[in-house]
Formats: C-alpha cells, sequence, structure tokens
C-alpha cells in the first residue's frame, strides 16, 4: 500500500521541482543582467555623461522660431515690439550716444517704442550725441524744446524740472534733463502719448509734426533730410539682423 501511494505521488513531485528550478534560473538571470547594467554604468561614467551632453546638444539645436525683421522705411510704424539687446544695439552707437544701448532698449520696451528708431533719432537730432546740447546743462539728447506742461505731465509735477535754455542769445530754448537717461525715457513716452496717440505712428508722420520741413528753428534745411537719415541708420542697424 504504502509503495503504491509513493509511486502516484513521484511525477506530481517530479514536476513542482521542474516549476522552482525554472523559477529560480529566471530570477537568477534577472538579477544578473541587473547587477551587469550597474556595474557596466560604474565602470563607464565617461560614456555617460558624453550621452548626456550629446542629448542636451541635439536639444539646444533644435530651430528656434524667430521673427522677420522689418527694414525701415518712410512708412515704417514706430510702435514696434523690441528685437534687439542693449549690448547688440551699443554696438552700431557712434559718439557719445556709445554705451547707451541698454538705456534706449529698456525705454523703447517699456513704452512699445522701437528702441532702434529712438537711438536713430538721437542721433539725428545731435550729432550721434556731440551737439552742445547733449551735454550738461541740457542732456538733451531728442532736440527737445522747452516745454514745461509736457515735462510735469510725463514725470509729475513733484519730479524736478531744471528748466530750459537758449544755447546762443536769441536761439531756441531748449529743455533741460537731470541726466541722459531721463532725456531718454522722456522722449519714449512723449512720443507714445502724443504722436502714436494722436495717429501719428510712422516716421513719415512724426516728422511732419517732430521736425516739419521750413521750421523757425531749422534756417539750414535739415528737416528736409530727417526721414532719409533716420531710415539710413535704422536699417544699418536692421541689415545686420536680418
Amino acid at each position: 500500500m504504502k509503495i503504491s501511494t509513493l509511486t502516484k505521488k513521484k511525477p506530481a513531485f517530479l514536476y513542482l521541482i521542474g516549476v522552482l528550478f525554472i523559477m529560480g534560473t529566471s530570477i537568477f538571470a534577472t538579477m544578473h543582467h541587473s547587477n551587469a547594467e550597474t556595474i557596466e554604468k560604474k565602470n563607464n561614467p565617461v560614456q555617460e555623461i558624453k550621452k548626456e551632453k550629446i542629448d542636451h546638444q541635439e536639444q539646444q539645436t533644435q530651430p528656434v522660431e524667430s521673427k522677420p525683421v522689418q527694414m525701415a522705411s518712410k512708412n515704417y510704424n514706430v510702435e514696434q515690439e523690441n528685437t534687439i539687446s542693449g549690448p547688440e544695439l551699443d554696438k552700431h552707437l557712434k559718439g557719445n550716444l556709445k554705451g547707451l544701448g541698454t538705456d534706449f532698449v529698456k525705454s523703447g520696451e517699456e513704452h512699445d517704442i522701437d528702441p532702434i528708431f529712438l537711438a536713430a533719432l538721437a542721433a539725428q537730432e545731435t550729432g550721434w550725441g556731440n551737439s552742445d546740447i547733449a551735454s550738461s546743462p541740457w542732456n538733451n539728447i531728442g532736440g527737445i524744446t522747452c516745454m514745461p506742461d509736457i515735462y510735469a505731465n510725463i514725470f509729475g509735477e513733484d519730479y524736478p524740472n531744471p528748466g530750459c535754455e537758449q544755447l546762443v542769445e536769441g536761439g531756441t530754448n531748449w529743455q533741460k534733463f537731470l541726466s541722459i537717461e531721463d532725456s531718454i525715457r522722456f522722449k519714449a513716452i512723449y512720443l507714445k502719448q502724443y504722436y502714436v496717440k494722436n495717429g501719428n505712428e510712422t516716421i513719415g508722420e512724426i516728422q511732419t509734426v517732430y521736425a516739419p520741413s521750413q521750421a523757425a528753428n531749422d534756417a539750414t534745411g535739415l528737416n528736409n533730410h530727417w526721414v532719409k537719415n533716420i531710415v539710413s541708420i535704422m536699417n544699418d542697424v536692421k541689415a545686420e539682423q536680418a
């Protein structure tokens, strides 16, 4: 009776042993593979770093969508989104305007006026910052005539106004500013509030009010070349961006 019972149970016992053997082999193989990967990573840290670096470089070299550069013209709308940094703009500035690129960009961005136009306007009005009114006590790089009411409106009633002064006796009364930075800021706000918002948005439209031909303070007729000069200065900068 006992022999018969053992004979019947033997195949089931052998099957169980076989299943356990296969499971053990599988677990051992998995652990061995995992350990091998860990050892390989530890033994090849440089290779892993190189792979991460390559992946990062591939991400950086993905094409970035860039906005097309609009070249300046008489019909150029000065209310433009900025496309240039301060240091980049400064590369194109000359004379006493050199080093003011960041100030033009800051004021332009704050008041939605193209900084390249602001810089070109300053270059036109002051000979790249080399005229007398661009230096102390005027600090005026926009060719701004005396306008105390507008000065107070832009800066506030409590902001000190250094007043106005003629460059030569009997000549134009020029607005003074506490600093060159104030002059740039004033110019951006002035253009926004008194030109753009009143429908004078293009370089040509601004010229008819800002620097009209046959103006009383333009005896040599420089205003006749105002648009052409500003467009030329702006496009010298924009050509490098295009």
